[in-house]
């Protein structure tokens, strides 16, 4: 019979990762409201360069976030944790002290390169039992939500009080913290001997990186995190069409993710039918749907801007969950690692590619246009996902 309620271990496990992720994401994500406008007073700063400095902490997540996790599998998962944050806090250190844009670029590309996420959430699988790893993986999702969130508050706050580079030196204070708690608070993995023991060849595991249902969470996450940022291109522009002034833009944002919290607390912890949890991204993926084709409709009512963004945020918090849930049914303990770090890199990739592409649209389509494309993109998307 199965237990339905967490063990203390459990319960410190995820409340010690749920702070890794948020004061780590925090760190990353409160430059950037201020770095766009204060990074052209730089030493050689320039519009170009000062998009470098922004976007290649995205690149490095993505070229090291593999080769952490296998890693991880096998030299263990708290080691590369470590390690990963080890470079954070050298990377914010030389951001803090730099008087040149060059050295915020090196700085935040050292930060990338501590690209950890998958590991922690291999981890995170290792030592919560399998009945308790959506309700986990929904306390590091909403750590995502609510570092977004208050990096988009506190970023302003602290360049205007404390100056630009406190940022940077809180990233180092943050960095410490994660380390103390990792080291702490954090027991290893238990199937770390059992990683070790069943370490396989490239040619062996790469069968379970291209297995159906491992390759739709991997191209899902992909999508969402793509039309993510495309969003974030378009929105806020329209909401200030549509007579929302910008610092008011922020209680938008507040309500939305607060909503899509409570509706997913309520499927994680109360929604028991297994048919609907069996098609859940497929459910997620027709609301996405619905939220675009509204938006092509009728793009510049406001009361319709934010039941659409509602309906995404509710898809996208639920997917944020789901996906690394089916991840871990499906992979293997030993190869777990390199899968969520592929994961972790499909995520990152969505992000480069939905910025770059979002800058490229707005170039030739109108906003309207750009909603349908994004419409058509998401059923496509939904018709892979269905037959996979």
């Amino acid at each position: 019979m199965k237990n339905y309620k967490m063990n203390f271990i459990e319960l410190q496990v995820t409340f010690s990762l749920f702070v890794v992720f948020l004061f780590r994401m925090l760190g990353m994500f409160m430059v950037l409201p201020v770095l766009s406008e204060y990074g052209m007073s730089f030493k050689d700063g320039s519009h170009f360069l000062v998009g470098l400095s922004i976007g290649i902490y995205g690149i490095t997540q993505v070229i090291f976030q593999v080769p952490y996790g296998i890693l991880s599998d096998k030299f263990g998962r708290k080691r590369l944790i470590i390690l990963g944050l080890l470079m954070f806090l050298i990377g914010s250190f030389i951001a803090a002290d730099t008087d040149s844009i060059w050295g915020i670029i090196v700085g935040r590309a050292i930060q990338g390169s501590g690209a950890i996420s998958g590991v922690l959430m291999a981890l995170l699988s290792d030592l919560i039992r399998e009945e308790h790893r959506v309700k986990a993986i929904s306390a590091i999702g909403a750590s995502f939500a609510l570092s977004f969130l208050f990096s988009i508050v506190s970023g302003p706050l602290v360049f205007e009080y404390f100056g630009f580079f406190s940022i940077f030196w809180i990233s180092v204070f943050f960095s410490v913290l994660c380390i103390f708690t990792v080291i702490f608070f954090i027991p290893e993995s238990k199937n770390i001997e059992l990683q070790k023991n069943q370490y396989c060849s490239s040619k062996k595991s790469s069968i379970f990186f291209v297995r159906s249902k491992i390759f739709r969470c991997y191209l899902g996450i992909f999508c969402l995190h793509c039309l993510l940022m495309i969003n974030f291109m378009i929105i806020p522009h329209q909401l200030i069409l549509s007579g929302l002034s910008l610092n008011n833009h922020w209680k938008v944002y507040l309500s939305i993710i607060a909503s899509s919290f409570i509706f997913l607390f309520f499927v994680v912890f109360f929604l028991k039918s297994k048919r609907i949890l069996k098609n859940i991204i497929e459910i997620c993926i027709f609301f996405i749907f619905c939220s675009f084709f509204i938006l092509h409709a009728c793009n510049k009512n406001l009361f319709v801007l934010i039941c659409s963004l509602q309906l995404f945020f509710i898809a996208f918090n639920l997917l944020e969950v789901f996906f690394p849930s089916f991840l871990n049914k499906e992979a293997p303990i030993s190869s777990r690692g390199r899968v969520m770090s592929i994961y972790s890199t499909s995520q990152f990739l969505g992000v480069f590619f939905g910025g770059v592409l979002s800058g490229w649209l707005c170039s030739f389509f109108d906003v309207s246009e750009i909603f349908l494309l994004e419409t058509l993109f998401v059923l496509f998307w939904l018709m892979v996902s269905f037959f996979s």
